[in-house]
């Protein structure tokens, strides 16, 4: 398990998930019928999700804006709620179609990246706190980056 530091425009981030490969993004796109993003695809490569530092995150619109990024999920993480396919599952009928949670705020709220044609690379945030056990309910999403690589150029100190 790696345990040292990625850093990447001012952004580091504390590995603390197994190193990924190529195999393991396939098969996630296989087993999810989804392609990633090139800048997504290399991030997982390079660090497989991990705790960031800075950590706040600008939510355009959202109430209670600012939030914390607590943590990137990653590919076959010892603990599973660090797990991107185990969030897949958990929400995958709380989200929209085309949504691939690939981060949490300390509260549990998701970060998401559009895999829709229409958005394709877009970070959402999706604020489950609001409609927490109200299944009925769809959470509301709110734009925060138009890629990924803007979404980790977002990231400030407090």
């Amino acid at each position: 398990m790696a345990t040292d530091a990625w850093e990447s425009d001012g952004v580091s981030i504390r590995r603390n998930h197994p190193q990924a490969c190529e195999a393991d993004l396939m098969a996630v796109e296989a087993r999810w019928n989804v392609t990633l993003p090139a800048s997504y695809r290399a991030f997982l490569l390079s660090c497989n999700g991990g705790r960031p530092s800075p950590n706040t995150v600008d939510v355009p619109d959202h109430p209670e804006s600012p939030t914390d990024l607590h943590e990137f999920f990653g590919l076959g993480c010892e603990r599973s709620t660090s797990r991107i396919d185990w969030h897949l599952e958990l929400w995958s009928q709380r989200l929209e179609t085309g949504l691939l949670p690939i981060a949490r705020d300390s509260l549990g709220n998701a970060f998401c990246m559009s895999l829709r044609t229409s958005d394709f690379g877009r970070i959402l945030y999706c604020d489950l706190q609001a409609v927490f056990a109200k299944y009925d309910i769809m959470p509301r999403l709110y734009g925060v980056a138009p890629d990924f690589e803007s979404f980790l150029r977002s990231l400030r100190a407090e």
